[in-house]
C-alpha cells in the first residue's frame, strides 16, 4: 500500500513539474498551439500539462532546454524568432523521419555550421539570407 505521505510528495513533484513547465513555455515566447504541439509528442498525444506523468513532463522540460531554455544555473539564450523556430521544427520533423541522427539543438548548430560559409555557431549570428536558404534546403531535405 502507497503511504499518504508518497502521495502527497508525487503530487508536489508533478505540481512543480508543471509550473517549470509553463514557466519555460512563457520564457521561450511559445504560443499555445505550439506549446501543444509540444506535449503531444512528448507526453503520447496527451495535451495538457495536468494530464502528463512524471516522466512526460520531464521529457517535455528536457525539449525546452534543447531549445534553448537555461537548465537551472545556465545561461539564458533569447527566444527564437519566426525563423529560427522554422529550421528547428523542420529539424525536430526530419529527426522524427529517421533522417537525422542528433535531434538536438547541438545536432542542428554542427548542420548550420557545415552548410553556412562562414560557419555559423549560434543561431542569431545568422543573416536573413542564409536562414532563408537554410529553411529552404531543410524543407527540400524533409520532402525527399
Amino acid at each position: 500500500m502507497v503511504s499518504a505521505t508518497l502521495i502527497a510528495a508525487r503530487a508536489a513533484q508533478h505540481a512543480q513539474l508543471i509550473r517549470r513547465i509553463h514557466t519555460g513555455k512563457r520564457d521561450l515566447g511559445l504560443d499555445d498551439e505550439t506549446y501543444r504541439l509540444i506535449l503531444a509528442r512528448f507526453a503520447a498525444g496527451k495535451t495538457s500539462s495536468t494530464d502528463c506523468s512524471v516522466a512526460e513532463l520531464q521529457a517535455v522540460i528536457e525539449h525546452f532546454h534543447d531549445s534553448g531554455w537555461p537548465r537551472p544555473g545556465g545561461v539564458w539564450h533569447k527566444p527564437l524568432s519566426p525563423r529560427q523556430k522554422k529550421m528547428w521544427a523542420l529539424w525536430q520533423t526530419l529527426a522524427d523521419q529517421g533522417k537525422v541522427r542528433n535531434r538536438r539543438m547541438a545536432g542542428l548548430l554542427g548542420w548550420i555550421a557545415g552548410q553556412t560559409d562562414n560557419q555559423v555557431q549560434r543561431l542569431e549570428w545568422l543573416t536573413s539570407e542564409q536562414e532563408h536558404t537554410l529553411i529552404e534546403s531543410l524543407k527540400q531535405w524533409e520532402a525527399r
